[in-house]
C-alpha cells in the first residue's frame, strides 16, 4: 500500500499482506471479538462483542449494547484495539481503530441489529438484549498476533478459496430447471431439498411454511436429519428461523453453542440485577453438533410464504454468498407454491363438490385403530400416540368421519375447504400444503392411514383396518 492509504496492511508470518477485508471469517462471531479502550488517565477497559461488521475497506462497525464504560473512554480517547480470531485456523489479528461515529439507523445498524436479535431470540430476551447503536471505526492498522508456534503452510483468511461462483450459478440453473418441471407441491419440496444437497452442497435443510394466521411456521419437509420432523413448528420471532420470518430478511449464526453460552451469561447478569426474570429456553430443532444455521425468507409480492433454512456442524459455515444462493432458491419455491395454490383453488372451485364414493367394507377381524381428536386445538392421537394438530388434524378428522359414517374414501379439495370454513382464510389458504403435511406425517409415522393423490385437487384416504373415532370437546378434556 502507498503511504497515503488510510489503512495500513500487516504481513502474516509468511510475509503476505493482509487487510481488514481479508479477515472475513473472523467477523462471523464464531469466536467472540474483544475490544479494548482506555480512559484519559490510561485506565483500560476490555469487553466482549456480540458482532463485528465490515463496513468497507477502511471501516468496521461494532455492536453497542452495554458499552457505558467504552463510550466514556471513547469520549476522552477515540482510539481502540480490536482482537479477532479466525474460527478454523485459530490465527488472531489485532486491529488498531479510531472511533468515527455512532449510527442508530441505516443498513449497517440493521445488519448488526439482526445479528444481535438472533442471539436474544435464543434465550427469550428480545425485550432486553437489544442493539443500542452501531459504532463505526476507521481501521488504522492490522497486525497478526504471533502465537508460540506457527507452522508453514497454515491457512490464513486470505488463503481461503473464494466460492466457485461459476459452478454455483451453473448448478443453480440445473436446480431451477428441475423445479420448473415439478407438477405438484409435494414433488416440488422434495426436489428442492434434494437438489440443494446434490447440486449445491447443503446437506441439512428444512422448509417451513407460514401458517394461516401468520403467527407460526410449520415444517413441511426436511433433509439430512434423523427424523423428518414434519409438522414441527417455530413461532415467528423465535430463534434464527423465526427471526428471518419476522424481519423478512436472511439471518445466519456461525457458532450456535458459543452464542448460546454468551447470551445465557448476559441473561444471568441481568437476572442478578433484578432486571429480568428467568426466561425460557427457545427450543430450535437442531442436531447436537450443529454450529452454523442460516435461514432465508421465501417471498412473493412482498409477502412471506415460507422460510428455507440450512445447518452445518462447522463454525462460520455460511456467508453472504450462501444467503444469495438460498434466497434465489427460496424465491423460486415461494413462486411455485403460489402458482400451484392459485391453480388448485381455481380448479377446485370448478370441481364437483362430492365425488362418486367407493363402498368401504368394514374390517371386523382386527382390533380397530383408536383415533382421538381434541377439538380445542385440532390435536390427533392414534392409539394414544400424538400425530398432528391444527388445520391438518381437523382435515384428518373430517376425512375419517366421512370414512366411518358414510363409507367414503375419495374427496375433493373443494368439499374439504367448505367443511373447514372459518379455519382457512378466503385468500391464499394453505389447504394443499396442509394436505401434503398430513400425508408426509402419516408416512413418517408409518401409520395405518394414508393420503393418496388421485388427480388435481382430488385425493383418497386409505385405511389399513378398522378405526374407532373419539372426539373430545373442551368441556370434556
Amino acid at each position: 500500500m502507498s503511504p497515503a492509504d488510510p489503512v495500513e496492511a500487516a504481513r502474516d508470518y509468511r510475509g503476505i499482506d493482509i487487510g481488514p477485508r481479508d479477515l472475513g471469517p473472523c467477523y462471523e462471531g464464531a469466536i467472540p471479538a474483544i475490544v479494548a479502550t482506555a480512559a484519559a488517565d490510561g485506565t483500560p477497559n476490555i469487553t466482549y462483542l456480540s458482532k463485528v461488521h465490515l463496513v468497507d475497506d477502511e471501516r468496521v462497525a461494532l455492536s453497542n449494547q452495554f458499552f457505558s464504560k467504552t463510550a466514556r473512554n471513547l469520549a476522552e480517547n477515540p482510539r481502540a484495539s480490536l482482537l479477532v480470531t479466525h474460527p478454523t485456523t485459530g490465527d488472531q489479528f489485532r486491529l488498531t481503530l479510531c472511533f468515527e461515529r455512532t449510527e442508530r439507523r441505516g443498513p449497517v445498524f440493521e445488519r448488526l441489529r439482526g445479528d444481535v436479535d438472533a442471539v436474544a431470540a435464543m434465550t427469550g430476551m428480545q425485550d432486553v438484549f437489544k442493539l443500542r447503536a452501531a459504532d463505526v471505526y476507521r481501521v488504522l492498522l492490522v497486525e497478526q498476533v504471533l502465537t508460540p508456534v506457527h507452522f508453514d503452510g497454515r491457512a490464513i483468511p486470505g488463503d481461503t478459496p473464494p466460492p466457485d461462483l461459476r459452478a454455483s450459478s451453473a448448478n443453480l440453473a440445473v436446480l431451477t430447471a428441475r423445479l420448473s418441471r415439478c407438477g405438484d407441491l409435494d414433488t416440488l419440496v422434495s426436489v428442492a431439498l434434494e437438489g440443494l444437497a446434490e447440486l449445491l452442497g447443503y446437506d441439512e435443510t428444512v422448509l417451513l411454511l407460514l401458517d394461516e394466521r401468520g403467527e407460526r411456521l410449520y415444517t413441511i419437509a426436511s433433509r439430512g436429519f434423523d427424523a423428518e420432523g414434519v409438522g414441527s413448528e417455530v413461532a415467528v420471532g423465535d430463534g434464527v428461523i423465526g427471526m428471518a420470518a419476522e424481519r423478512c430478511a436472511p439471518m445466519r449464526v456461525g457458532n450456535l453453542h458459543q452464542m448460546s453460552k454468551y447470551s445465557n451469561r448476559v441473561r444471568r447478569t441481568y437476572e442478578e440485577q433484578g432486571i429480568v426474570a428467568p426466561g425460557r429456553e427457545i427450543a430450535v430443532p437442531e442436531r447436537d453438533e450443529t454450529e452454523s444455521r442460516i435461514a432465508v425468507p421465501a417471498m412473493v409480492l412482498g409477502q412471506l410464504v415460507a422460510v428455507l433454512a440450512a445447518e452445518s456442524p462447522h463454525q462460520a459455515a455460511f456467508s453472504e454468498h450462501d444467503e444469495a444462493i438460498l434466497s434465489v432458491v427460496a424465491g423460486i419455491v415461494a413462486s411455485a407454491i403460489e402458482i400451484d395454490g392459485a391453480q388448485e383453488r381455481a380448479e377446485s372451485a370448478a370441481a364437483v363438490a362430492v365425488p362418486v364414493a367407493h363402498h368401504i367394507e368394514p374390517v371386523a377381524s382386527e382390533a380397530p385403530v383408536r383415533v382421538r381428536f381434541f377439538d380445542i386445538d385440532g390435536s390427533m392421537f392414534l392409539d394414544g400416540d400424538y400425530l398432528i394438530k391444527g388445520v391438518a388434524g381437523r382435515i384428518l378428522w373430517v376425512l375419517l368421519s366421512h370414512y366411518t359414517r358414510d363409507g367414503r374414501d375419495e374427496f375433493t379439495n373443494k368439499e374439504v375447504r367448505l367443511e373447514l370454513a372459518g379455519e382457512l382464510p378466503d385468500f391464499r389458504d394453505n389447504l394443499e400444503s396442509r394436505l401434503i403435511l398430513l400425508k408426509r406425517r402419516l408416512d413418517e409415522r408409518a401409520a395405518p392411514i394414508r393420503i393418496e393423490k388421485t388427480g388435481r385437487a382430488r385425493f383418497r384416504v386409505v385405511v389399513d383396518g378398522a378405526v374407532a373415532l373419539e372426539a373430545v370437546t373442551a368441556s370434556e378434556d
